[in-house]
């Protein structure tokens, strides 16, 4: 005889203000403090390499962004379908798609493991003649970043923002340590110090989900694919994560002896996404579980932007009053060529954080249309962005044009998906 469904204590039916804002600090802070560790990582390097091998270096980040955060999308889809199972509230049927879910995901990241090291080649050339090695190793990383965000998918759609806070802090902590030992050995001892970090981030995560199943249990799986999910996804990342580093990518493409001063202050405008997309894993889930409800996690949205709002002013003032001292002080004198367009990069960054928040509520609640405009906003900016040629104001401009176009867009759509809610509600 079937047991009847229950709904876990952790996932309250509706939080009230003073539960949201909590469990928003706890990701936003623990989050926030991995970041601090990473800036400071990013500072540290740009004093132990040239300009040139510190361009490198920052399209290594792009390159681990670019892999990671469209795994990320894997993090989306699980979601999204962990949802389905945490709201029954059936334990055995949620335990055995996740051990399935797990053994299917490691086999994906080892298969596209061997088929990223000859693709690293060509694109290595493309950088910039860059260590090949490095390319592939940093690509490792962001399928490895792939397979933890399976675990903090499990996590988030628990609820479970205490453990989730854990693993980033423990993820700031080793990449620190690793990152800077590595990059004593240059670029390519960076990429070996990241996927050292990733995969002991990944195994701490693992142990923090606790997968066991029920001895003897026999239970008939429904709904276990995550494939039509994790495409839409992994196209509206990859979109995402290209939007973030576009400007970087082209600079270095067309202008490599002066990248090493345009990544600086896109080291600095970039903290914005980066807070931006970790408070992500606190709206997602929320969404999710709304939408599996029949509700909108509007408040929670709420919260977020303002969160953003209040970082986004800070940033802004000190872009307009303070560049070049802060680029100067930050990263050293020889860094600050580019101190000029620091103002106009933040002006793209909070249009590309706010996009980041509506793009993450929008596949939260199951929204698939706003992929196709972020994929013409791409298109078309890869094209006007590379039109400037390698000049670094001409080329935040533009990334500033590009990026609230895309913002545009996805503005009319949560818009257009709270009209349809709200006028169910008010039929009801």
């Amino acid at each position: 005889m079937a047991e009847p469904v229950s709904v876990p204590h952790d996932v309250a039916p509706q939080s009230p203000w003073r539960s949201l804002v909590s469990n928003a600090l706890v990701v936003g802070v623990a989050g926030g403090f991995a970041s601090a560790l990473n800036l400071g990582v990013t500072i540290g390097i740009s004093r132990l390499l040239v300009p040139t091998r510190y361009a490198a270096y920052g399209q290594m980040v792009g390159v681990f962004f670019i892999v990671a955060i469209s795994g990320s999308a894997l993090g989306v889809a699980v979601v999204r379908r962990a949802g389905f199972y945490v709201v029954r509230g059936d334990h055995s049927l949620t335990t055995q798609w996740q051990q399935q879910l797990h053994v299917r995901v490691i086999r994906a990241a080892c298969v596209a493991a061997v088929v990223a090291a000859p693709l690293s080649i060509p694109l290595a050339s493309w950088l910039g003649h860059r260590s090949w090695l490095a390319v592939w190793l940093t690509i490792l990383s962001g399928l490895t970043f792939a397979v933890l965000s399976v675990d903090r998918a499990l996590l988030q759609a628990r609820q479970r923002y205490g453990v989730l806070a854990q693993n980033f802090v423990f993820e700031g902590v080793v990449r620190t340590v690793f990152t800077l030992i590595g990059v004593t050995q240059g670029v390519t001892g960076y990429a070996v110090g990241l996927l050292l970090a990733e995969l002991l981030t990944r195994a701490h995560a693992y142990r923090l989900v606790r997968l066991r199943a029920d001895k003897g249990a026999d239970v008939e799986l429904s709904h276990t694919g995550i494939t039509q999910e994790l495409l839409v996804a992994l196209a509206t990342l990859a979109l995402m994560a290209t939007l973030q580093f576009l400007d970087v990518f082209v600079i270095g493409h067309n202008n490599a002896r002066g990248a090493g001063s345009y990544t600086a202050i896109s080291q600095i405008a970039k903290i914005l996404v980066y807070g931006a997309v970790i408070l992500g894993s606190f709206l997602l889930p929320e969404a999710v579980l709304a939408s599996r409800k029949g509700a909108e996690a509007v408040r929670q949205l709420a919260l977020v932007l303002g969160f953003v709002a209040v970082a986004a002013v800070g940033f802004i003032t000190l872009a307009a009053v303070a560049a070049a001292p802060t680029v100067s002080h930050v990263f050293g004198s020889r860094y600050s060529h580019a101190s000029s367009s620091l103002e106009v990069l933040v002006l793209a960054m909070v249009a590309l954080s706010v996009s980041t928040i509506l793009v993450t509520f929008l596949l939260g609640d199951g929204a698939r249309w706003p992929t196709a405009w972020i994929a013409l906003c791409v298109a078309v900016g890869v094209w006007w962005v590379n039109g400037a040629g390698g000049h670094w104001h001409l080329t935040a401009l533009r990334d500033l044009e590009v990026q609230v176009a895309v913002l545009f867009g996805l503005i009319i759509a949560t818009a257009l998906r709270l009209r349809g809610h709200w006028r169910t509600v008010v039929s009801r």
